[in-house]
């Protein structure tokens, strides 16, 4: 640039709107190009309307020939999965809002708390440079379908696709949401999940919202999960969409929504449950691992306790029960808790059965900091093998602290009175098992 001096542009504290405002950015535009020998720079941050006017200012001086960067803008990344640490083109242009990592990270976490994008169909509204839908797909979705307008934006977003591999399973749809979505609704497209991120101020989320119902493009039970400012407050209802969660990040507002069939009597059963595992031997089954079930049943809609077939333990490889019988004995202690809490055996990686089954949690009780260290190492090796599948840690109740099925076993083979420590269920098959062992 030689002797180029660089100047960065100003930003104003009354918003962007109208024509007024236009004049107002067209005049500071005219007043920088009568400056010869300069190069203009634009800061990527500062209130919305601040990021428009300079934008506006950006798009005057280039118009007229002036060398104008952006600087200070955020790259952004695919955080996990297929593309995990690919990096995403973005458009130039103070206008455009790339969501940050931090609230990206955050969306996701909400949305597979609850839902899997295994094979899902995500639609992409207000899609940019694409981030959200790239993300849904390196996360497992089947296809994901891009409505965007502005040619930058959709430059950057086919070049994204291209980047991570998804071209194939991508669909771009070039024009405008209010003319998109009649389009894919004349088609009979159908979605499992809706990403959606408008521009904020111009009170489009609840217009959007209502044009997705009316185009009939969600399947029952699918999500729509949309960012907004946290001044906009998003409507709890929208005919058949369901306000379910809320969550603010700054600036930014995350709502998800849930697509119920109002004539169905089971629209409630469609919402995918939220199913933990809770994994051992249970050689017998205590009172201890009772009560982590009925503290995770507060947290989950499901617990399922799955009896391990083998171990990586040297202190369990000699089992006084049969994997059959544990899982007999657990049903009955769990009786009163079904279907919410369920009995399964399983050999094998616990993070495939996990998947097998549909749960996305792991659920591990400690007793003592002595058990921390080997259930770390597992959970760490877990989470390598299955990033998507989380390990939560219980400690046991102070009144089970001292139980464990080793020193129950142990106990009740010397006669000593072990009925407190067990559920009823067990202890009788427990006193039956010893006396035929003689």
């Amino acid at each position: 640039m030689g002797s180029s001096r660089w100047v960065l542009l100003p930003f104003v504290d009354t918003p962007f709107s109208g024509r007024s405002d236009r004049r107002q950015a067209l005049a500071r535009a005219e007043q920088l190009t009568c400056s010869g020998g300069m190069h203009y720079g634009c800061q990527g941050h500062g209130s919305s309307e601040n990021r428009e006017y300079g934008s506006a200012v950006a798009g005057t001086l280039q118009a007229r020939g002036a060398p104008v960067s952006r600087l200070g803008g955020r790259a952004m990344r695919v955080i996990t999965g297929w593309a995990r640490g690919r990096r995403l083109q973005a458009a130039p242009g103070m206008a455009l809002r790339p969501t940050a990592d931090k609230v990206k990270g955050a969306l996701f976490s909400i949305l597979e708390s609850r839902f899997s994008l295994e094979s899902a169909h995500v639609l992409d509204l207000f899609a940019g440079s694409g981030a959200l839908g790239i993300e849904a797909l390196s996360r497992g979705a089947a296809s994901a379908t891009f409505v965007e307008q502005a040619a930058a934006s959709l430059h950057c977003l086919r070049e994204n696709l291209k980047r991570c591999g998804f071209a194939d399973r991508a669909r771009i749809v070039p024009t405008t949401v209010r003319r998109a979505l009649p389009r894919l609704g004349r088609e009979r497209a159908r979605f499992d999940g809706v990403l959606l991120d408008p521009p904020y101020g111009k009170d489009l989320l609840a217009h959007t919202l209502a044009q997705l119902v009316e185009a009939d493009v969600l399947r029952h039970g699918a999500w729509v999960v949309a960012e907004h400012h946290v001044t906009e407050v998003p409507p709890a209802t929208c005919a058949s969409l369901r306000l379910t969660q809320t969550r603010h990040y700054g600036k930014t507002g995350l709502a998800l929504y849930v697509a119920n069939d109002p004539m169905s009597e089971t629209s409630s059963q469609v919402l995918p449950a939220r199913r933990a595992v809770y994994a051992g031997s249970f050689d017998p089954f205590t009172n201890g691992h009772l009560d982590v079930v009925c503290r995770a049943l507060e947290v989950f809609d499901q617990v399922v306790v799955a009896v391990a077939g083998g171990t990586s333990d040297p202190g369990k490889t000699r089992a006084l029960f049969s994997a059959e019988e544990r899982v007999a004995m657990i049903r009955e202690a769990l009786a009163q808790s079904a279907p919410r809490a369920t009995a399964d055996s399983f050999s094998g990686l616990l993070v495939d059965y996990c998947e097998r089954v549909g749960a996305r949690a792991i659920i591990r009780g400690l007793r003592a900091v002595s058990d921390f260290e080997y259930e770390f190492q597992m959970a760490m090796m877990n989470r390598h093998l299955k990033p998507r599948v989380e390990t939560f840690f219980m400690a046991a109740g102070e009144a089970h602290f001292y139980t464990a099925s080793r020193l129950v076993k142990e106990v009740a083979s010397l006669g000593g009175d072990v009925r407190g420590l067990v559920p009823d269920a067990v202890y009788q098959r427990l006193m039956d098992k010893l006396q035929s062992k003689g």
